[in-house]
């Protein structure tokens, strides 16, 4: 049996970030802003920057927890969920945000999928991508990218299997720093600096 594949369009609504200079007032409210940069983990912990601004509608571009902001530009589809902590923060033009519409698709399962090799070794995918020297991909190709969609516990399996091995990245990336620091430390020592 064939897994179920649906345009991601289907799933839920996608929006374009906003361009924050455009909107740029010193009259206006301070956001954090998500940019690509703030998709390093499966999940958004904070951003690197706000942004002060006035836009009359403000309240469709507001952020809410589970919403999966994308990469379309530079490191394109990496993907991260919104936290609780991050709800109504603002994403930048070089991200979207997509809100699912059905509880049938796990937000974490939808990051995962959209960061792994699935999609770039699709050569769909690639005829798609920008050939400009900053990766891109059009909101609309990315409105219409299939999405295999398994049963909800085959994709909370996944989500947690690739959470398991970011968290395991994490610990193993701290050992390391650590063990830095001690051989700097007994270098110092050594030179007697």
């Amino acid at each position: 049996m064939a897994l179920l594949t649906v345009p991601l369009e289907e799933l839920g609504k996608i929006s374009q970030g906003i361009t924050a200079s455009r909107y740029a007032n010193s009259q206006g409210t301070v956001y954090r802003l998500v940019s690509v940069t703030d998709l390093e983990g499966l999940y958004i912990r904070d951003t690197q920057a706000s942004v002060q601004v006035a836009v009359s509608d403000i309240q469709r571009y507001l952020l809410r927890e589970n919403d999966v902001v994308i990469a379309i530009r530079g490191s394109i589809l990496k993907s991260s969920v919104v936290t609780k902590a991050l709800q109504s923060s603002i994403s930048n033009q070089n991200t979207v945000f997509f809100r699912p519409k059905f509880v049938d698709l796990d937000p974490l399962y939808l990051a995962v999928l959209l960061r792994s090799e699935y999609f770039r070794q699709l050569p769909s995918f690639r005829e798609r991508q920008s050939t400009t020297t900053l990766p891109a991909i059009r909101v609309s190709d990315l409105r219409s990218l299939k999405i295999p969609l398994p049963d909800p516990q085959t994709q909370a399996q996944i989500a947690q299997l690739f959470l398991s091995i970011e968290q395991a990245k994490k610990v193993v990336f701290e050992s390391v720093e650590t063990r830095q620091r001690l051989a700097n430390a007994a270098l110092v020592k050594a030179l007697g600096v």
